[in-house]
């Protein structure tokens, strides 16, 4: 992303609506395909953790370890939360020691060139019968000025995502998210490619919105963390991924 960015996922990532939401829904759906725990406790990855908004909600699964490209997210995340969690500077493919229960990758596999390499890679690192679970945004055509300074390489529809998914790794769910506000941001996105591009707003979408909108957002978003991780649904800002590392 734009360095700017960190500054405000920094300030606002645990009071948005979205990341506020989006947490639960994850947690939900590593808690339904999550190896069960041992006597040692589940390793768990985040890949591209950003400013650290997630590692919180995943140490309940495990002992975390973050992994971020971006030195200015990780200072934002040791300023927010100093000595709390163990993060390391890391790009793909390089590989990290050791295997991992859990490999999260949420809204990552969009910023890499290479994609099929990185969920190769994801395999690389999990243990048989571990789990990656994976978000990114969905659909090509919702491509808008956000994308661009998020430094997105794409956007995806599940069916060319799937394709992507190499044979060590099963597929156990696939489903798009993020479904009450889709009609809205189709029809803005859509209706912004018929303004002078000078006239479209310019960085991403990330600002705080005002209370009540903001409360409202999280209450309507949040509803789908009882179907996101289960039911399978058509359309959505966003798309899910749950892989299974198969035996060796």
């Amino acid at each position: 992303m734009e360095l700017a960015e960190y500054d405000l996922m920094s300030a606002v990532e645990d009071r948005h609506w979205w990341w506020r939401a989006r947490r639960e829904i994850l947690a939900r759906t590593i808690e339904t395909y999550a190896p069960p725990a041992g006597a040692t406790p589940r390793r768990v990855l985040e890949v591209g953790c950003g400013t650290g908004g997630n590692l919180a909600m995943l140490g309940q699964f495990g002992e975390v370890v973050g992994a971020e490209h971006e030195p200015a997210a990780i200072k934002y995340l040791d300023s927010k939360y100093p000595g709390r969690f163990h993060v390391i500077q890391h790009s793909i493919p390089q590989p990290i020691p050791g295997l991992f229960d859990i490999v999260g990758m949420f809204d990552v596999l969009e910023h890499i060139e290479d994609d099929a390499a990185a969920l190769r890679w994801v395999a690389g690192q999990l243990r048989p019968g571990g789990v990656a679970v994976l978000t990114v945004p969905a659909f090509p055509f919702l491509w808008s000025q956000h994308d661009v300074a998020a430094r997105h390489f794409r956007r995806y529809k599940l069916d060319g995502l799937t394709a992507l998914v190499p044979p060590e790794l099963e597929l156990v769910h696939s489903t798009y998210f993020n479904v009450l506000v889709f009609p809205a941001v189709a029809a803005v996105r859509l209706g912004m490619r018929l303004l002078p591009k000078a006239w479209q707003p310019q960085g991403t979408h990330m600002a705080l919105p005002p209370e009540p909108l903001n409360w409202l957002g999280y209450q309507g978003f949040r509803v789908e963390r009882f179907l996101a991780p289960r039911r399978h649904s058509a359309v959505g800002v966003s798309a899910l991924l749950v892989l299974r590392r198969r035996p060796d």
